[in-house]
């Protein structure tokens, strides 16, 4: 359709493609040997997709559970590992893959004399703990069977290539093999995305692998890193982290060796969109990895943190007042008040105004904008002043006509002055605790051509929150008895209304604290809710 369209070859560097970016000109079409489009490039945006897992600033950070070689050598472990890994939050589980005959120059000898004490421990664990190609497979292949992504980190090219023949959709470059370029030209070549530690590298080394990546158009994420077991926390620079998407021009994350959970949430703040952390099962089994690795309920406490932090940052603009904090301002918060009364043109002057709670009128901070102006209204003593006698338009009450009838919410205390301002056909009384012990007659005509609603208080005396759905047999119960009121005080109500049988809405309960309910919590829900119901005295109304 556009005839004009720019675009740029898929095989093109992002040197290329970031030139052809502009302020007219904010997406670029990538495009094979046949003209078809293989991918889009967005101007200042990057993001990239492993499996159907999109990862991006505005995407849910991609936390990655690293068992490496936690599993031992055994195979039921790392199924163990995986379940677990799963269940605590993951979003992938890492494993690694070595040749070792290729990786060491004495082939992997741990028996080999001449060999660095550090070398020699390392190679006696890993001849002892590797899983076999075909055991670390099946493990990938269990990983996709309950759901949860597999990634690997290849040691060296003959792995890659056997990873490459399996179908790995994304690769993990290990800090040791971030200045080894031929490793890097190599799974660059396949195409894939590459998530890179960094450890271990000084500054020029970091800028010249970013450089080799970007001339290889390698779609990469780079993780800041401090390869210590573990790692002190003195060491870690988690600011240098920023310093690393400067270099990089990219999605930037964490991977971490120290101690606790803390540092990664932290990293989540300041913008990192990979989180990769050693996992176990048992901190006390051989090997290093276990002991700066995260136990279950760590991890799972970990990603409790990271999604919290996640909802908490937001993004850049004018602050605004939240709909929590609208209410509250109302109830905490200070308004203008009449000192006395006032009455229809008069000058406002200082004298007439006091502070009070609630804030129901406007804010102390407009009282300069108030004297002077002339009352347009009766305003009674200890009446709040609102934003029409500013000077803004004052709504007028009209009757309206709609298809279908039409009401407004209330409280006992307002029902007579809304009545008889439109022709409303209904009003949903609004009630709180207190309005239960409320004697309603001195509010309420005796009769009314309205129907009603009510709506149930939530919360009742002594914070006790309605809850029909309690697993607590006792809160239960109390429940029900409070709800029981409600329903007794409904019947009387509505002998005041044309209703015949007047509905109550109510919040059941059922609550959770951080997240949904899984299906088989909410069945047992639904169940104690049955049984609250059946209790429930209902003659005459509709809950």
């Amino acid at each position: 359709m556009n005839t004009k369209c720019v675009s740029a070859k898929f095989t093109s560097t992002n040197h290329h493609v970031e030139s052809l970016l502009s302020k007219r000109i904010q997406t670029v079409p990538l495009i094979d040997d046949l003209g078809c489009i293989v991918a889009l490039a967005f101007k200042d945006q990057y993001q990239c997709k492993i499996s159907d897992r999109v990862i991006a600033q505005d995407a849910p950070t991609y936390v990655i559970a690293e068992v490496g070689n936690n599993h031992n050598g055994s195979l039921a472990l790392a199924k163990k590992l995986i379940d677990e890994a799963k269940s605590s939050g993951a979003d992938c589980v890492k494993f690694q893959m070595r040749d070792m005959g290729t990786l060491y120059s004495n082939c992997g000898n741990s028996n080999d004399v001449s060999a660095d004490l550090g070398a020699q421990y390392t190679m006696d664990l890993l001849s002892q703990f590797q899983l076999p190609d075909e055991q670390l497979i099946s493990a990938f292949d269990y990983c996709k069977a309950i759901g949860i992504q597999p990634l690997c980190t290849p040691w060296d090219v003959s792995s890659l290539k056997k990873l490459e023949a399996y179908g790995m959709p994304a690769y993990k470059v290990a800090s040791a093999d971030f200045t080894n370029y031929e490793l890097l030209d190599a799974v660059a070549t396949t195409g894939k995305v590459m998530i890179c530690s960094t450890g271990m590298a000084n500054e020029i080394e970091v800028n010249n692998s970013i450089r080799r990546l970007q001339k290889n158009n390698a779609n990469f994420i780079l993780l800041h890193c401090n390869s210590t077991y573990p790692a002190p926390f003195k060491d870690i620079n988690l600011s240098y982290m920023t310093r690393l998407k400067q270099l990089g021009g990219s999605l930037v994350g964490y991977s971490g060796h120290e101690r606790d959970i803390h540092v990664p949430i932290a990293a989540v703040a300041i913008g990192a969109r990979v989180i990769e952390k050693h996992f176990t099962l048992d901190r006390s089994m051989e090997g290093n990895d276990h002991k700066v690795s995260l136990m279950p309920a760590e991890f799972s406490q970990m990603v409790t943190g990271i999604r919290q932090v996640e909802a908490a940052m937001g993004e850049v603009k004018d602050r605004q007042v939240s709909q929590g904090e609208l209410m509250n301002r109302e109830i905490l918060a200070k308004s203008l008040v009449a000192s006395r009364n006032i009455a229809p043109g008069e000058r406002i002057t200082e004298a007439m105004m006091l502070v009070k709670s609630p804030g129901q009128g406007i804010q102390p901070n407009k009282k300069a904008d108030l004297v002077g102006m002339l009352c347009k209204r009766e305003i009674n003593q200890g009446e709040p002043f609102t934003k029409f006698d500013l000077g803004e338009h004052q709504p007028v009450a009209r009757d309206y006509r709609f298809s279908r009838p039409w009401g407004v919410p209330v409280r006992y205390h307002d029902f007579a002055n809304l009545a008889v301002q439109s022709n409303m056909d209904l009003v949903e009384m609004h009630l709180s605790y207190k309005d239960l012990e409320v004697d309603f007659e001195s509010y309420l005509p005796e009769s009314s051509d309205m129907d009603i609603v009510i709506h149930a208080p939530e919360l009742f005396k002594g914070d006790h929150t309605l809850d029909l759905c309690s697993l607590d047999e006792r809160y239960r119960q109390k429940s029900v008895m409070l709800m029981q009121g409600v329903i007794d005080l409904t019947r009387k109500l509505s002998g005041r209304f044309i209703t015949k049988r007047p509905c109550i809405v109510t919040n059941v309960g059922g609550f959770s604290e951080h997240e949904h309910y899984p299906e088989a919590q909410r069945l047992a829900l639904y169940a104690q809710l049955e049984i609250s119901l059946s209790e429930l005295d209902m003659t005459g109304v509709e809950v």
